[in-house]
């Protein structure tokens, strides 16, 4: 077997490799949306894409968990994506962010990314303040001994006050709740101002009031052209995306959420996985 091609496309780099999607988009995108939806899922789709997969395949040990994973996603779009236990939801994560290697395809990435993942262990013995924590963010573009700008520290104010932060902001992230903790950590994604933000299962273990902030401010990010994708086992908070990706170790569906539950693939498979729950 040939080796996977991984090609990220960094900002500094001139060429960005596009895909040629002319003859494939409506495969690729699980069908056109009708309705209100049209015109909108048309525009996204003229711009170029910020994420492709193509044809790829990932092994977790000896199991496969994705397998011919094709797909392509808009700047400044949601994109939810939804799945059953094992199907392959931290693995597309994994594979985007370069967590994981690929056994076959390729995903194309335009600039840097930046993820949450679903349990971030912190060494207790670090003496950090989320303050602290949400700083880290800016350390790759400055150093870790060079001195914050203005502008970085602008950066830090404004993703600490997006995510409500700032009033604990000389706290020890270890003294801080689940919900805290969580935004504390969104913060820090947001402070990397990267141009695709991933994260995983970002709203498990907050209260409703939590989650409805951490879903304003993932919305917000993505009005300001950030390529958002959002691992999720809420259909509620699926449906609220612009673009659903449903995953059974193949991709079954990309489309619009009222596309891609209209798919009798994603059907039944939501009719036989007990794993999927809506918020009231």
């Amino acid at each position: 077997m040939a080796p996977a091609a991984r090609a990220v496309l960094r900002p500094a780099h001139a060429s960005w490799e596009r895909l040629s999607l002319q003859g494939s988009l409506r495969a690729m995108f699980g069908g056109q949306p009708t309705g209100d939806e049209s015109a909108t899922w048309s525009a996204r789709l003229s711009s170029s894409p910020s994420v492709v997969f193509d044809g790829v395949d990932v092994r977790r040990g000896s199991r496969l968990a994705l397998r011919g994973v094709t797909f392509a996603l808009q700047p400044g779009t949601v994109t939810s994506i939804v799945g059953p236990n094992g199907a392959g939801k931290s693995s597309l994560l994994g594979a985007l962010s370069g967590r994981l290697p690929l056994s076959s395809g390729t995903v194309r990435v335009d600039g840097e990314v930046a993820e949450v993942l679903q349990s971030t262990q912190i060494d207790p013995h670090l003496h950090l303040t989320v303050e602290d924590v949400v700083r880290i963010a800016r350390y790759p573009s400055r150093g870790l001994f060079r001195p914050m700008r203005a502008r970085d520290r602008e950066i830090i104010h404004k993703a600490m006050a997006a995510c409500d932060v700032r009033g604990f902001r000389r706290r020890s992230i270890h003294e801080l709740s689940g919900g805290q903790r969580q935004r504390v950590l969104v913060a820090q994604a947001l402070a990397q101002q990267a141009p695709v933000l991933l994260l995983d299962e970002p709203t498990t273990g907050l209260d409703r009031q939590s989650q409805r902030h951490l879903l304003r401010i993932i919305r917000d990010e993505a009005d300001r052209g950030t390529t958002v994708l959002v691992a999720t086992h809420n259909l509620s908070e699926a449906e609220q995306a612009d673009n659903m990706i449903v995953l059974a170790c193949d991709c079954l569906c990309c489309a619009p959420p009222s596309t891609a539950l209209a798919d009798p693939a994603v059907t039944a498979l939501f009719e036989t996985a007990p794993s999927f729950a809506r918020s009231a």
